[in-house]
């Protein structure tokens, strides 16, 4: 049997980032994911994601968002890629909407360099955006994108430098430790492994790999969909938006600046919609599309042009709407994360660092007592 110093399950955003941070270690690295690079059946599939350190969510991680964006700059100085662009930030809604006040609190709360805006302004600086009337909205300087697909390269490519071995196509079916000490990990082609760390990193399938602890866990399908604008886009300033969410009606939309590649992102953030990982409908319905034009009909008629692109991808929620990031309690050297509840491909690097703490060493110095597993204990299952 093979053996590796650590073994990561899933080579997604954080998989990826554990394995980049084990490898930097010293550690020799496996890391073993059932699809192929750059799949998107999952959580980590597409060209970009937001990057904001305002969490109208959770005002409380906004220093470790802080510290994700640093570590994002890092990497891209490691691997000389170009892969996190500065939009600034808009978060809004009716006054006294949670969004609204979350951002607040946490642009406020922690000193981040913000602006408050109504409805006219948001109109006025970004002539492609209409506004409800009632609408206020927080905007920060330190927001933006990453580019995901050169983002899971570039850790690959740290983690393949220092002497990972990454392996695709091959699902985990089975972990167990092993007699003489560290585990053994059982993949779909019959072949067994051994490492002495095993972090578990594989989002929506998380569930199957430690089911003991029943994880009250849901996995939503999400739609992202790219437009073309009817107009020049640089008219009407669709190429220079800030990355944004706004509330309209009970509705989340969000958006990011038009690409002249991949057109204008705009999507609903949570459709509310809970599947089986496995049993997902990869097709984007007409009325799935037609959920999101009447909002650009109502909110941004130029953008309301031809659909470009749209894919499906995975939210994996907790019942709080943040993280399980721990160590499996009848295995100290298993660390595991997932259920990002849709905001976590922008912590990548923290949480991968995170990983890498708790498989090695038993314990992090990053806060992370609010992701602990065992705040489910008394959920019901």
């Amino acid at each position: 049997m093979e053996t590796f110093d650590a073994i990561v399950v899933g080579l997604g955003a954080h998989g990826s980032a554990a394995a980049a941070s084990l490898a930097r270690r010293g550690q020799r690295v496996l890391g073993l994911e059932r699809f192929g690079p750059g799949e998107s059946l999952g959580s980590s599939g597409g060209w970009s994601r937001m990057i904001r350190i305002a969490h109208f969510e959770h005002p409380w991680l906004v220093p470790l968002a802080e510290a994700s964006w640093d570590r994002w700059l890092d990497l891209e100085r490691e691997t000389s890629r170009a892969l996190l662009t500065t939009t600034g930030g808009l978060y809004g809604g009716p006054a006294g909407s949670s969004i609204v006040a979350g951002a607040q609190a946490s642009a406020g709360g922690h000193r981040v360099t913000h602006e408050v805006l109504d409805a006219a302004e948001i109109h006025r600086r970004w002539p492609i955006l209409e506004p409800a009337s009632d609408t206020v909205a927080v905007l920060e300087d330190r927001a933006g994108t990453i580019r995901i697909d050169r983002a899971l390269d570039a850790y690959r490519e740290v983690a393949r430098r220092a002497g990972g071995i990454l392996s695709y196509g091959r699902r985990v079916v089975d972990w167990r430790p092993a007699a003489g000490g560290g585990f053994e990990v059982e993949t779909d082609d019959e072949r067994v492994v051994g490492g002495s760390h095993l972090v578990l990193a594989a989002g929506p399938w998380i569930g199957e790999l430690v089911p003991d602890l029943r994880l009250p866990l849901t996995v939503e399908r999400e739609v992202p969909m790219w437009f073309r604008p009817t107009v020049d886009p640089a008219s009407v300033g669709a190429d220079r938006l800030p990355i944004w969410v706004l509330r309209d009606g009970d509705t989340m939309f969000y958006g990011i600046p038009h690409d002249p590649e991949l057109g204008l992102k705009v999507s609903i953030h949570h459709w509310g919609t809970f599947v089986d990982p496995d049993m997902v409908a990869r097709a984007v319905g007409d009325a799935e599309v037609g959920r999101v034009r009447t909002f650009l009909q109502r909110r941004m008629p130029l953008a309301d042009g031809p659909l470009a692109n749209a894919k499906v991808c995975l939210y994996t929620n907790t019942p709080d709407g943040t993280f399980v990031i721990d160590r499996h309690p009848a295995a100290p050297g298993v660390a595991f994360a997932s259920a990002c509840s849709g905001h976590g491909f922008k912590f990548a690097p923290v949480i991968g660092d995170i990983l890498a703490d708790l498989v090695t060493t038993g314990s992090t110095d990053w806060p992370i007592e609010a992701f602990r597993a065992d705040r489910f204990a008394a959920a019901p299952t």
